[in-house]
């Protein structure tokens, strides 16, 4: 069944997780998401946090930064692949080597990008997934 898109708000029924360390990054995304009429679940700011969600929660994707602390995300993208969630990245940093093999082909936006751009970008995402 074809999702139809409001203009005004094209997520809106939406669910997005996002992964973020750095706080006012992690606002700015909800901001951006939210006023596109997304629910967003999160954001969290831990690996175990993140884990956690992207294991119990239901949503439609997810926006992960390449690091939370020290840790990468590369657990909560496997898990991702797993339930068949698309995911974007949304990094100031390169994939680890281990992650561009495995996800060398996943969408990447530098930091600092405008949120139109990361919004539109998960748009595209859910339109081909």
């Amino acid at each position: 069944m074809e999702r139809k898109v409001d203009e005004h708000y094209p997520l809106r029924g939406t669910r997005i997780l996002i992964a973020e360390d750095e706080i006012l990054i992690a606002l700015d995304l909800e901001a951006a998401f939210c006023d596109a009429g997304a629910e967003i679940i999160g954001p969290f700011m831990t690996l175990p946090e993140a884990l956690d969600a992207a294991q119990s929660e239901l949503f439609s994707i997810a926006i992960l930064d390449i690091s939370l602390g020290t840790a990468t995300t590369e657990a909560v993208s496997d898990l991702l692949t797993d339930r068949g969630i698309p995911f974007l990245f949304y990094s100031g940093q390169r994939l680890t080597p281990e992650m561009q093999r495995k996800w060398g082909d996943a969408v990447l936006i530098d930091k600092p990008a405008a949120q139109d751009d990361i919004v539109s970008a998960a748009i595209k995402i859910l339109a081909a997934a």
